[in-house]
């Protein structure tokens, strides 16, 4: 069993029911949450970026360094601006896209977390972002970030991480329409936290 050291008071308002799915990984506080206060948050930040760096180097080797340095700083600032640990979005991206920027599926969804254009669209415009268009999407930057944005509006309206997850992939109004337990145990989902779980293992969590 992994055993992750996580003070409570820094902990992701989205990951713990995330992890709950998985069961070989415990959550264990080791730390109080005035010892999680002092840790520098620059040093959190580089610890963040040089593991997403390192998670990168087996999912994008086709990637120059300079590449993979700059994905890992938009997965890392994207990740935590909405409370998500930054190494879960690498399962994610991972799952969606294998790193690769510019790819796009059958449907239509582009880029590193697979987004639909007219989905990118309303979120962009819901909240102010730049829109260029579907070849925006080729940008990590953008990708990321309207696809972390959308994800998290889909928390809010399921109030349930693992079927925002679900319906990431199946569409909101159809998850909707599922049992809770079976969008839960999509393959989709188990998929995803299978990439999570083995990204856990080989590499620390950077939630701090």
């Amino acid at each position: 069993m992994l055993a992750i050291a996580w003070p409570r008071a820094v902990q992701p308002r989205h990951l713990q029911a995330i992890v709950d799915a998985i069961p070989t990984v415990q959550l264990r506080e080791t730390q109080p949450a005035a010892v999680a206060k002092r840790v520098v948050p620059s040093r959190r930040r580089d610890f963040g970026v040089t593991t997403i760096r390192a998670a990168l180097e087996n999912c994008a080797p086709r990637m120059s360094e300079s590449e993979r340095s700059r994905l890992a700083e938009v997965v890392f600032r994207e990740s935590t601006r909405h409370g998500y640990d930054p190494m879960f979005v690498q399962a994610l991206i991972e799952v969606e896209s294998m790193c690769r920027p510019t790819v796009r599926s059958r449907a239509g969804a582009v880029g590193l977390v697979q987004v639909m254009p007219a989905t990118a669209r309303a979120v962009a415009r819901r909240y102010g972002m730049d829109w260029r268009g579907p070849d925006g999407l080729n940008d990590p930057v953008l990708n990321v970030r309207v696809g972390l944005r959308y994800l998290a509006d889909l928390e809010e309206r399921f109030d349930d991480p693992i079927l925002a997850v679900a319906a990431y992939n199946l569409g909101p109004t159809r998850v909707a329409r599922m049992a809770p337990a079976r969008a839960r145990d999509s393959r989709y989902v188990r998929k995803v936290i299978r990439r999570y779980e083995g990204l856990l293992s080989r590499h620390a969590s950077v939630a701090l």
